[in-house]
């Protein structure tokens, strides 16, 4: 019998060891990462590197290389040595726990042979990432940016040309599995346009799918085993015609699994503002039994939540409006929830992890099947507090709110696992709220559907606890939002982080306008206030029933976004000055502090 329980005390204790990295900045590990990415010795390059050793993120080496005048073109070159550094590196941590996990005897051999072949076959996916980073990445999204002059040109070029695959009913499905060929002027599917590193990934399939069946015990064991081969079909589909379907049954299958180990597939597109190709996601999370939530409670508010504002904003339901309802619901009652650890990783999470996550993202599979919630408390809570606080913090906000923060961080955990749970795990919930099956098709036109749904995403929650709240926790949330909607500041210039980052410049525009934020002579002053919160809940209120409006009538997301920001032909930046001249302020010291640490601080809290 498993002991998952075991594995995941074993889990937390490795994920320990590796927060630990940050207290021995001058290891043999970041020695040789400096000598990778050609970094002098310095407490700046040494953060940079642990930032991409242990919190997996690019940004610190991506501000230290921009700093230090690095060509793009070395810049290409140090983030795939640094990938190909980290990963030889989490794949060799990953083998030890498996081969412990055996020795210890905390997997049966089914569950061991399922684990072991999802290694294998995220060895052989980490590989071809490099290969994908440079043709849908470095290649082909310069493409587009040199030859349109603007987003949604390109996407009328891709519409026009059928760079895209099709459904099973031959409608256009909103992602693909490949790469787009620039010679040839056509979707390739990735067992195409990685023909030779595929037929070793089959290889793995096979001999997983193999060794699975000599194990099988149960219904549970014959699920995964189903959706191990559907996979493999998926992957290796050659034909664009069929590629979508061979997917859909894929997760379709993988629906099936519900047992505490979760294998995390290709899911996501964030990567690719253009042709939306699937990031090469890979990875197992471990289901968490200690932390339990009231789930039933957390769907019945979900959904009164979301007739209060559908009721709200029509009163007359046509049909497209019933069948949308219809689906909303149902995804709701069908959504399974997680709360996980990541277990193990691979392929594009060795550029970042994720807080939460709600998938399928396909709403045909959906339709019948639900979503699946994996959100990671534990883990984002321990990440949290073994990074040391950032310098920028301590120049943008007064000493009081930072200590109220890191007070609910350090000094009561039950707090802010709550917060997490109202604000990313509602997050999760709220894109499921006003989509219907061609949502995103229909207001996409310009290219900016994801840079408003992040932000219903996160509004969703929020109002869901507008409506249901708990006093309590009322400034707790208000303090996540304001110090998260500034943070995202930092991602202005990251392509695939770019949706976030409007986001935050929408709350943030809120935040002015309620006067709970304002900006003079290089200073942040902050409303912390019971009564700044109500002012920026009612117009948080008003302003999501204005989106949901626009959900309803599936208008082009552009014209929405376009109300707060506008771009500059390099970023986007807010309509209003006064917030315009904070956000290039913040952004300025950012590319001056980002790697740079309070140590001192930092240290009084750990040690308090």
């Amino acid at each position: 019998m498993d002991n998952f329980r075991a594995l995941n005390i074993l889990l937390k204790h490795h994920r320990v060891e590796l927060n630990e990295l940050y207290l021995d900045d001058c290891s043999k590990l970041v020695k040789k990462a400096l000598k990778i990415c050609e970094f002098k010795d310095s407490k700046s390059a040494r953060m940079a590197v642990l930032k991409r050793i242990v919190d997996l993120k690019e940004e610190g080496i991506s501000n230290q290389m921009r700093a230090l005048n690095f060509s793009p073109k070395k810049q290409r070159q140090i983030k795939a040595r640094m990938y190909e550094f980290v990963s030889e590196f989490y794949i060799n941590e990953f083998k030890n726990i498996l081969a412990r996990a055996k020795n210890l005897g905390l997997l049966r051999n089914y569950t061991y042979e399922l684990l072991r072949g999802v290694h294998k076959i995220g060895i052989e996916l980490s590989k071809i990432q490099i290969k994908w980073q440079e043709l849908v990445i470095d290649q082909n999204q310069k493409y587009f940016k040199k030859n349109f002059s603007s987003k949604k040109k390109a996407l009328e070029f891709i519409s026009k040309n059928k760079l895209y695959q099709k459904n099973a009913d031959k409608t256009r499905a909103d992602r693909i599995y490949g790469v787009f060929s620039i010679d040839d002027m056509e979707i390739l599917p990735y067992a195409l346009a990685f023909k030779k590193e595929f037929k070793i990934l089959n290889e793995c399939f096979e001999d997983c799918i193999k060794e699975l069946k000599n194990c099988e015990q149960n219904e549970q064991d014959r699920a995964y085993t189903k959706y191990i081969k559907a996979l493999k079909d998926a992957f290796c589909e050659c034909e664009n015609k069929k590629v979508i379907y061979a997917w859909q049954e894929a997760e379709r299958a993988w629906m099936d699994c519900k047992g505490d180990i979760q294998i995390g597939h290709l899911l996501e597109y964030y990567e690719d503002a253009y042709t939306h190709s699937v990031a090469l996601e890979w990875d197992v999370r471990l289901k968490d039994s200690d932390y339990q939530i009231d789930q039933g409670l957390l769907k019945s508010n979900i959904k009164d939540t979301f007739e209060q504002i559908l009721n709200s904003a029509t009163q007359n339901l046509d049909e497209s409006l019933q069948q949308m309802r219809l689906l909303v619901h149902s995804n709701i009652d069908k959504t399974q929830l997680y709360i996980c650890n990541p277990l193990f990783y691979y392929g594009a999470d060795f550029n970042g992890l994720f807080s939460a996550q709600v998938v399928p993202n396909d709403e045909i599979v959906s339709k019948k099947y639900g979503k699946k919630i994996f959100a990671f408390v534990d883990f984002i809570h321990a990440s949290t507090k073994a990074r040391p606080f950032s310098k920028l913090s301590s120049e943008i906000f007064d000493e009081k709110f930072l200590d109220y923060e890191r007070e609910i961080l350090f000094k009561k955990p039950h707090i802010w696992k709550k917060v997490y749970e109202i604000s990313t795990i509602g997050h999760e919930f709220g894109h499921i709220l006003f989509i219907g099956s061609d949502t995103e098709n229909a207001m996409n036109a310009g290219g900016e559907f994801k840079f408003i749904e992040e932000y219903k995403a996160t509004t969703g929650g929020l109002v869901n606890f507008f409506l249901h709240e708990i006093d309590a926790f009322c400034l707790p949330v208000f303090a996540e939002v304001l110090r998260r909607a500034v943070s995202l500041i930092a991602w202005q210039k990251i392509d695939e982080l770019c949706a976030y980052y409007c986001e935050g410049l929408i709350h943030l525009s809120l935040l002015f306008d309620s006067k709970v934020l304002s900006f003079n002579d290089e200073k942040l002053s902050i409303d912390f206030s019971l009564n700044a919160y109500k002012r920026f809940k009612q117009a948080s209120l008003e302003n999501y029933q204005d989106l949901c409006q626009h959900y309803i009538q599936k208008r082009d997301a552009s014209e929405f976004l376009a109300r707060f920001v506008s771009f500059d032909g390099e970023v986007y930046l807010p309509k209003d000055e006064e917030l315009k001249n904070f956000v290039l302020y913040y952004y300025g010291l950012y590319e001056k502090l980002a790697n740079q640490v309070d140590l001192e601080a930092w240290q009084k809290w750990v040690n308090a």
